[in-house]
């Protein structure tokens, strides 16, 4: 007996036991676990069937919506309980879960606002780039691979260029030309970002901007070079406020509620003197209201203080 009771689980479980015991005996609840009724209302057992429906497609059993129930209220008692014992404090992951709530709960509130009189209108008219459709185009590409050719790449690819460029448009062997690349050849109604997206910005910010109907080259892009015939280019029409209201409106709900978190973070700063060990360069930074201000997720496992 004496050797187990000396083996450190032990004794970490004797401790725990005697602290829980202290805490039935003599333990003070705070007001969150003085009120003894547990309520239970028929919205709270109507949201726990919504959420277990948007969850699983289908709306719960009898039987599991029971279980839910019970789940919720044993999740209640160990809150309530966990609360007395004073659990709650200095735990990072309960502060930053309520700080979440709050801010999840002042957004709700913006989603909830309609905008005004001409606002939305104004809104779409400073931000109508955001809503341009992309310009399409279509072209096909021949690619001289420079690890390929060596110093001979750019040589062979204005020979090739001066071949192409005397036939009306290009024959069909085209894509027989130039090397192999593991990539489309040839490209129909795609945006900038498509073709950014697979031979990179530099290639696809040129091919934009070339005339259709002719032979370019040489293009580069960080597989080589390519010679670029561009068969259309459709420019896409300044947009509709109409055509796209729903984007405007949830672009605008995205900068009312940006606008709204700076103002009532603002707001709760005032109420607290901030001291920050740091240049005061630094502690401007930090305290600024200033909506390009970079917030960074804190990483799992460390203190948000």
């Amino acid at each position: 007996m004496i050797k187990i009771l000396k083996e450190p689980l032990v004794q970490f479980l004797l401790i725990g036991a005697c602290i829980y015991a202290a805490y039935a005996l003599f333990g003070t609840p705070d007001s969150a676990a003085e009120e003894q009724t547990i309520y239970i209302s028929e919205a709270r057992i109507s949201s726990l069937s919504i959420a277990w429906e948007k969850r699983w497609n289908r709306p719960p059993t009898e039987d599991e919506l029971v279980g839910l129930v019970r789940a919720y209220l044993r999740e209640d008692i160990l809150y309530r309980e966990a609360l007395a014992m004073g659990l709650d404090v200095d735990d990072h992951i309960i502060r930053r879960r309520l700080a979440q709530k709050l801010e999840f709960l002042t957004n709700d509130l913006v989603q909830l606002k309609e905008p005004g009189e001409g606002e939305l209108e104004a809104f779409f008219a400073e931000n109508i780039e955001q809503f341009q459709s992309p310009d399409l185009i279509t072209f096909v590409q021949v690619f001289f691979n420079p690890d390929k050719r060596g110093d001979a790449t750019l040589d062979d690819a204005a020979a090739t260029l001066e071949r192409l460029q005397a036939e009306t448009e290009p024959p069909p062997t085209t894509l027989e030309e130039g090397d192999r690349l593991l990539l489309n050849n040839f490209y129909a109604n795609a945006t900038e970002f498509d073709i950014r997206r697979s031979m990179g910005s530099g290639f696809a910010e040129a091919v934009m901007a070339l005339e259709p109907g002719k032979w370019h080259g040489p293009v580069l892009s960080g597989f080589g070079t390519h010679l670029v015939y561009v068969f259309e280019l459709t420019q896409a029409p300044p947009p509709e406020l109409d055509d796209v209201r729903d984007a405007v409106m949830t672009e605008w709900q995205r900068a009312e509620t940006e606008q709204f978190n700076i103002e009532f973070l603002d707001s709760l700063k005032a109420r607290y003197e901030v001291v920050i060990e740091a240049p005061e360069e630094f502690t401007e930074s930090v305290l600024r209201s200033d909506s390009n201000v970079i917030e960074v997720a804190l990483p799992d496992g460390e203190p948000a203080a």
